[in-house]
């Protein structure tokens, strides 16, 4: 899958610290022999402590690294928790304020037009300023924003607030996964561990801004995704830079304005046939999380479910691409990576246009979030995988930026076809509609994947 030309590096950073601190080790001892001989060298050795200092080396870089890798779970699990919550607490307080189906639609699908406009542009920023120093920036906006929503009610401004809050928030997201590729170098096993982590900040998150919203109003609510932006600063504080270098430099505030170049570099990925694969895949995966986060909770909400339970069949969705995440990499040994990933977009998509059918029985609903969940939780580690493999260490951030753009894309499309025609046919007809044309997309691209080089 690797279109670059580069190698794969054959050990990790910890092994490669190891190997530094042999080498230190290694080099005194030889120098001693010459000077004294190898028995008076040895003593030398022991005396001044050498060997002790070869270890320090290894020891501090391993802990260096799993101190990196654990700041990037945790980034992980709010960035992703504070999306999952506003997929709950905005339908919720657009349906309290009294707007339409078609404007909810519109409003949800408002936070995805930036992102899919500048997640490219983005993602080339982390290449240039550093992953680190940009999710800070983000989440900082993130902590802001949400609580200025309950200010007002006019879909205007609401809009407003959901273009903005929709770039930084996904941006957040696009830096976790970056610096979890740059600290797993593509193991898939760190990148499972991470979509575990992403995992429980999507379960934990939906229930806590349920529960607020029900117990103690909108302010409540979004007064609590802005504490769960905070972690993502903690996140990112707790963690170094030994992946991301850039992070730590003189900021060249030059790279925020676009660079055409690098953006045609970018978008020159996408011609690779294995590239624009996973591109269009994750298109139709995402489908299924733009309507969860539409009229999923309009629907539910339409038949008296409350904010809670709404919120709790969010988090056993989420919490069940644990399970999902973990099975991945068994789950690649069996099939094959782009086969699986277009069968567990089939099944995502079922799952979640059945919603009318099942409405009335909440354990049929449960059963099929967690179906939904697995599905969605094993074909995640499974891209980042390939992305990660497939383009240059210094592209990661272009390509997570390029993947994301279409992601938003559908986030824009999914929500805005679904709100017309629930306006048009009512909202359980726009279930239907909506999984039948995209099941049909799918269904083209495992006729077109069978084409791929394998």
């Amino acid at each position: 899958m690797d279109f670059s030309g580069r190698e794969e590096p054959a050990t990790g950073p910890r092994s490669a610290t190891g190997a530094s601190g042999r080498a230190l080790v290694g080099a005194i001892i030889l120098h001693g022999a010459h000077a004294k001989g190898a028995r008076s060298a040895a003593a030398a050795t022991s005396r001044r402590g050498c060997y002790p200092i070869g270890m320090g080396l290894e020891q501090d870089g391993a802990d260096r690294n799993d101190r990196e890798t654990r700041a990037a779970y945790g980034a992980g699990l709010f960035t992703n928790g504070v999306w999952d919550m506003l997929s709950v607490v905005v339908p919720l307080y657009a349906v309290a304020v009294g707007l339409n189906a078609a404007q909810i639609g519109l409003i949800i699908a408002a936070r995805s037009v930036l992102p899919a406009a500048l997640s490219i542009h983005g993602g080339i920023i982390m290449d240039e300023l550093g992953t680190r120093r940009v999710l800070l920036w983000v989440a900082a906006a993130s902590v802001a924003l949400p609580l200025l929503f309950p200010l007002s009610g006019w879909f205007g401004v609401l809009t407003a607030l959901q273009l903005l809050l929709g770039l930084a928030t996904s941006l957040g997201m696009a830096a976790s996964q970056t610096w979890s590729m740059q600290t797993s170098h593509g193991d898939t096993a760190i990148l499972a561990r991470y979509s575990v982590a992403t995992r429980v900040g999507t379960f934990i998150g939906p229930v806590a801004v349920g529960a607020a919203w029900d117990l103690l109003g909108a302010w409540a609510a979004f007064a609590c995704v802005s504490v769960c932006a905070a972690g993502i600063i903690w996140s990112t504080a707790y963690g170094t830079s030994d992946s991301d270098p850039r992070s730590d430099t003189r900021p060249n505030l030059g790279a925020l304005l676009p660079n055409w170049a690098a953006h045609k570099q970018a978008l020159r990925l996408a011609v690779v046939p294995a590239v624009a694969f996973i591109l269009v895949a994750s298109f139709l995966r995402n489908a299924s999380g733009a309507i969860q986060s539409s009229l999923f909770v309009v629907h539910l909400n339409e038949t008296g479910m409350s904010g809670t339970l709404i919120g709790l069949l969010v988090s056993i969705a989420e919490l069940s691409g644990v399970f999902g995440s973990l099975a991945a990499a068994a789950a690649q040994r069996r099939m094959h990576a782009n086969r699986l990933v277009i069968a567990c977009t089939v099944i995502s998509m079922v799952a979640i246009c059945l919603t009318p059918l099942l409405a009335p029985v909440f354990l049929l609903l449960a059963l099929a979030g967690v179906v939904r969940g697995i599905s969605q939780g094993m074909s995640q580690p499974l891209m980042y995988a390939v992305l990660t493999q497939g383009v240059p260490g210094g592209r990661h951030g272009a390509s997570v930026g390029l993947r994301n753009a279409v992601v938003r894309l559908g986030s824009i499309v999914t929500p805005a076809l679904m709100g017309f025609i629930a306006e048009a046919y009512g909202i359980a007809a726009s279930f239907y509609i909506i999984g039948a044309l995209y099941l049909m997309a799918t269904a083209l691209l495992a006729l077109a994947e069978r084409r791929l080089p394998r």
